[in-house]
């Protein structure tokens, strides 16, 4: 490679390229063409700018901790303005992200190397900008109502990814604990976990199940900038008014304004609607402890109502019905005076746990023992069990002209996928009815292929023995994955005081460990086996690195799919050893 285009891509990080325009020095070196600019690109050293970013973003929450304002905004200025962070932010949306393939407005798709890297240098912008209006697209939700998301352009999400970097790290200072939702490291399991904790030493327990009535479309633009982390940045506080206000363009291509709300599609959209939100547990606690004669609260650390969030939709455990209610009405009036938003009345319910209730594709409830003893179990949904069940009928159905190892091939990831969300529930004798439906399902899709065939020869064609089991859909290569055969494990919750910007390495990487047990697939192997690090650039992977599954020596030039040939390395490694080592002939070798 020209030595010229890695001393172009060293003067980028360290911010010397506007100098060097100024003084003339660019005519020094010849204009890359797109080769050549796609070879700077995969220079970049990925390790160095990741590292320079991780130092200034836990530098920012420390001093958020500290409550210096005016490093805070010093520091995200210097992130805001750094040329790795900038790198990283384009990767993000325009090589990692799976909405790269999605245009805005402008109708604008970046891909290729050279495009990103002739990107960089347009992207000067300061914190206060202003935005192009989103292109809404509507989707189906599981009630057959519309959901309407809001795609920015290519630019203005790069932009949001630089804006989320700085916000970020003081959010996750001061969040409260038992916020879940769009969080780094956190998760529905996390949720589902606590609110096990809430319910096992309580004999009774009444439940409120809250949802936000157009959350995301609706919230006050004051419930976000007067957060003290945002209210102290004039320029955030600009931009972000500057961000609801961008307007958008419906699917009728008509041109609308917009005054409150974050739309559902941008980046930012999940971490300002966190921000929003935060104060429920906060003044919750609160109430509780100003009516402590009546709730029967000792001491601050006694708490008897628990609060489990996420994103918009939250839980609210006590011992006693009238609680529930009464607090249904204080937080209904928080919601509309705070952020301007309702509850919704369909989804807001009273239930009492001995009855049950669904909590993010889960159903938790009190069971009966004997007259002194109950037990409190958590088991799939009924509504989960419908959806898994309808999409493994549709990909059988439509699947008729699908060869057997395509079919497995769509089968797998939604089966392993829904049994592995659902491992850590009480949940084997419904994954044995699922394993019962699909080979219901698979039979339906063989005999109707061949009709004028016997039973005793579509089953000898299709299904095998493989050790103790005789009927297994396979062929000589895969096999449709046995939900039954899914390990059930205890899920280990986070603890609520961490965060990802605190520094404590080492708690994160267990974490990884702690949680990856039972039957693994091909790729937690290879992450494990590489100890969690990238083969390629030998960087570990972070909360939200991308990762994929690749072959050392790719199947077009005689590799297998055994594991001594598989590896885990990042999306943007995979793109650069697919283009070096011949398995894509679009590209050449470098």
């Amino acid at each position: 490679m020209p030595t010229y285009s890695l001393y172009i891509i060293n003067m980028l990080i360290c911010k010397r390229c506007i100098t060097m325009k100024k003084e003339g020095l660019n005519k020094v070196f010849p204009k890359l063409n797109k080769q050549q600019l796609g070879e700077a690109w995969n220079s970049i050293n990925w390790r160095k700018c990741q590292r320079h970013v991780d130092r200034l973003q836990r530098s920012i929450a420390l001093a958020t901790e500290r409550k210096e304002g005016k490093k805070v905004r010093k520091l995200g200025k210097i992130l805001y303005e750094s040329e790795a962070w900038k790198l990283i932010c384009i990767r993000r949306v325009t090589q990692d992200n799976q909405g790269k393939k999605t245009a805005g407005v402008d109708r604008i798709k970046l891909r290729p190397p050279d495009q990103r890297m002739d990107l960089v240098g347009k992207l000067n912008d300061g914190i206060e900008r202003k935005w192009s209006p989103v292109r809404q697209v509507e989707i189906a939700k599981k009630n057959g109502k519309i959901r309407t998301l809001g795609i920015p352009t290519i630019k203005d999400r790069i932009y949001q990814a630089k804006l989320k970097g700085i916000i970020e790290p003081c959010y996750e200072v001061i969040a409260e604990p038992n916020s879940y939702g769009f969080r780094p490291m956190r998760s529905t399991k996390d949720a589902i976990e606590q609110i096990f904790l809430g319910l096992r030493h309580k004999k009774e327990a009444w439940v409120l199940e809250g949802d936000l009535k157009g959350f995301f479309d609706n919230i006050k633009t004051e419930a976000i900038v007067n957060n003290p982390i945002i209210a102290g940045d004039d320029e955030i506080v600009a931009t972000i008014k500057n961000l609801v206000k961008s307007g958008a363009v419906t699917v009728n291509q008509e041109r609308i304004d917009t005054e409150i709300g974050t739309p559902q599609g941008g980046i930012i959209s999940p971490l300002l609607a966190n921000i929003a939100f935060t104060g429920m547990e906060t003044m919750i606690n609160e109430w509780v402890w100003d009516n402590r004669q009546r709730t029967g609260q000792k001491s601050k650390r006694n708490k008897p109502v628990q609060v489990i969030v996420y994103a918009d939709d939250f839980v609210v455990i006590a011992k006693e019905r009238w609680i529930i209610e009464e607090l249904k009405d204080v937080i209904s009036d928080w919601c509309i005076e705070k952020m301007g938003v309702e509850l919704s009345q369909e989804k807001t319910h009273i239930t009492n746990v001995e009855d049950g209730f669904d909590f993010l594709g889960c159903n938790i409830r009190k069971y009966k023992i004997n007259d002194t003893k109950n037990k409190t179990l958590i088991k799939p949904s009924k509504g989960s069990i419908k959806s898994i069940k309808l999409k493994i009928k549709d990909i059988c159905k439509s699947g008729g002209g699908l060869t057997q190892d395509v079919l497995i091939g769509k089968l797998n990831p939604v089966i392993r996928g829904w049994a592995n969300y659902h491992c850590s529930n009480v949940a084997k004798e419904v994954f044995k009815s699922i394993d019962n439906y699909v080979f219901e399902r698979l039979w339906k899709w063989a005999t109707k292929r061949h009709k004028n065939k016997g039973k005793a020869w579509i089953s000898n064609k299709y299904w095998y023995k493989e050790g103790n089991r005789n009927w297994v859909f396979k062929t000589k290569e895969h096999s449709v994955y046995n939900m039954a055969s899914t390990k059930i494990t205890r899920h280990a919750k986070i603890k609520s005081e961490h965060h990802i910007f605190d520094g404590q390495d080492e708690y994160w990487i267990k974490r990884r460990y702690i949680n990856m047990t039972g039957k693994k697939t091909r790729k937690e192997t290879c992450v494990i086996k590489q100890k969690f690090c990238c083969n390629s650039c030998k960087e570990l992977f972070k909360h939200d690195s991308v990762m994929e599954l690749d072959h050392i020596i790719p199947k077009s030039c005689g590799g297998t799919a055994s594991m001594k040939n598989l590896q885990v390395l990042h999306r943007h490694c995979h793109d650069i050893k697919t283009r070096n080592d011949g398995s894509n002939k679009r590209y050449k070798k470098v």
